[in-house]
């Protein structure tokens, strides 16, 4: 099974968090068995669901803020 990617922390907790958070997204923390690679399907299936849901975060934060009158 290849391991997933390592981040140097040399660019500090940002940038390592922003890393990780592009793997989430990418779906490469995603791991289908114990030596066999991900399902491409499932793997797309992973990134629009990710996608998706972050979308319905930024969607609700800018209703959420709009219903307190933020902005």
């Amino acid at each position: 099974m290849p391991e997933p990617p390592k981040h140097d922390d040399s660019g500090g907790f940002l940038s390592s968090s922003l890393a990780r958070a592009a793997d989430h997204f990418a779906a490469r923390d995603s791991r289908s068995g114990d030596d066999e690679p991900g399902d491409r399907v499932e793997i797309w299936a992973r990134r629009l669901g990710r996608a998706l849901s972050a979308i319905a975060f930024v969607a609700l934060v800018w209703y959420f803020g709009h219903q307190l009158r933020w902005w």
